[in-house]
């Protein structure tokens, strides 16, 4: 299922899974820069995987959509 989204980020943007794959790790790091940041309690790590990182994202916009 994650490889579908990236995968289809890719094909809207032009550009390769894995490519769409290494900007997000780049995001998740930059953003964990940040002691204070929430997105450090996501995951197992110290820094999360886009994976981990969309089934959180997944997780919380299943239940703003049950209420």
């Amino acid at each position: 299922m994650k490889n579908d989204i990236f995968n289809e980020v890719a094909r809207m943007h032009g550009v390769t899974a894995k490519e769409v794959r290494s900007e997000i790790e780049k995001s998740i790091t930059e953003a964990c820069k940040s002691q204070n940041a929430p997105i450090i309690n996501i995951g197992s790590g110290k820094v999360p995987t886009p994976e981990e990182v969309i089934n959180h994202v997944l997780k919380e916009l299943a239940k703003s959509n049950m209420n």
